[in-house]
């Protein structure tokens, strides 16, 4: 990878770091009494347009996605390279995959759920998955959806995407189970994940990446035990391709979650977990907490861009600070629709890059 080859977009996405909101403006935000108030407020920023595009402010998810939508599209415009932003496309893409498989096991649709971030054809994967017969064609065809052509883009009957849609599908009519459809999918993802970090060609972003398998592995930890489920199911349910080796996961099964936490004192991820997760919270509060440092995590990488003049990092890096901002924001707007307390929303809030 020649750095030198982003410098010009290194120099743009400096320019579109000055319109990240900060720490202070989230708490400002959060100040405010009601859901009106904040996006009053919001009307001085890059999300003018989308606001005042609302037709009740219950709406503010339209905001959220054409806010992110647009800061994909600007940064892809600003690099001119697709592959570095595939890497963040990932997650939208499994989202959708995961739509469209219970779609096909639900017949039912669902298109107001899936992400036009993410790109690939989903109605050619579709199509390739069901009987023609039991299949509206009409509404493949129709899929409102930016970017895609519905059976023309994916010709390639080896599309890797489709092998791991089959594979979900698959285990689903194998166990009769929805949760296998979600934990397939998700395993695949984090092997394509680590596919496009080594193909991107840096280091650290796959050290990343491996963390946080790792991390989500913890997660998933967890909520077996909160769910008094068994090894098997836990077995099930983790993801290879992360520093600590699966077979430990057998012993951490069979302590208590404090004696987790002096178990994996030195590995990498370990300041993430030893002022998260604590046998005197309950489950569910040790995994909310765990979510924000995985979230921590996370931005920690991104900050690593603050001292680079330039390079790949410096646009990834605002890719993820947008998707931050993104998420502190839900966090606000829910909680002011929901009358929560300022407090337990301040608590939410993830680190911001700016």
């Amino acid at each position: 990878m020649n750095r030198d080859n982003y410098i010009g977009g290194s120099i743009s996405t400096r320019l579109y770091e000055k319109n990240l909101l900060t720490k202070n403006d989230l708490e400002r935000l959060n100040d405010y009494d009601d859901l009106g108030e904040v996006l009053a407020a919001l009307n001085d920023s890059s999300y003018r347009e989308a606001i005042q595009a609302l037709n009740r402010p219950e709406e503010y998810e339209k905001i959220l996605d054409t806010e992110l939508k647009k800061s994909y599209e600007l940064i892809e415009s600003t690099s001119g390279e697709k592959e570095l932003l595939q890497y963040f496309r990932e997650r939208y893409n499994f989202h959708n995959l995961k739509v469209m498989v219970k779609e096909i096991v639900q017949e039912e649709v669902y298109t107001h759920l899936y992400s036009d971030i993410g790109n690939i054809d989903l109605a050619y994967i579709k199509k390739m998955l069901s009987n023609e017969d039991s299949v509206d064609l009409g509404f493949l065809e129709s899929l409102d959806i930016k970017g895609y052509e519905p059976f023309n883009k994916s010709v390639n009957p080896n599309d890797v995407y489709l092998d791991y849609a089959k594979d979900a599908l698959n285990r689903f009519r194998e166990t009769n189970n929805p949760k296998y459809i979600d934990m397939t999918l998700d395993k695949y993802y984090y092997e394509k994940l680590l596919e496009d970090a080594e193909q991107i060609g840096l280091d650290d972003l796959t050290k990343y990446t491996k963390e946080r398998i790792d991390l989500i592995n913890i997660k998933t930890l967890i909520r077996i035990k909160a769910q008094d489920a068994s090894l098997d199911d836990l077995k099930d349910a983790l993801i290879d391709g992360g520093y600590i080796e699966l077979s430990k996961f057998d012993d951490f099964y069979a302590v208590d979650i404090n004696q987790v936490v002096v178990k994996l004192s030195n590995e990498n991820i370990n300041k993430y977990i030893v002022n998260t997760i604590d046998s005197d919270k309950s489950m569910d509060e040790n995994l909310l907490d765990l979510e924000k440092s995985i979230d921590d995590h996370q931005m920690d990488y991104s900050r690593k861009a603050k001292s680079m003049t330039y390079g790949p990092e410096v646009l990834m890096n605002y890719i993820i600070s947008k998707e931050t901002e993104i998420k502190n924001l839900r966090i606000i707007l829910v909680s002011k629709l929901n009358s929560l307390p300022r407090e337990f929303t301040l608590e939410r809030l993830r680190e911001t890059y700016a």
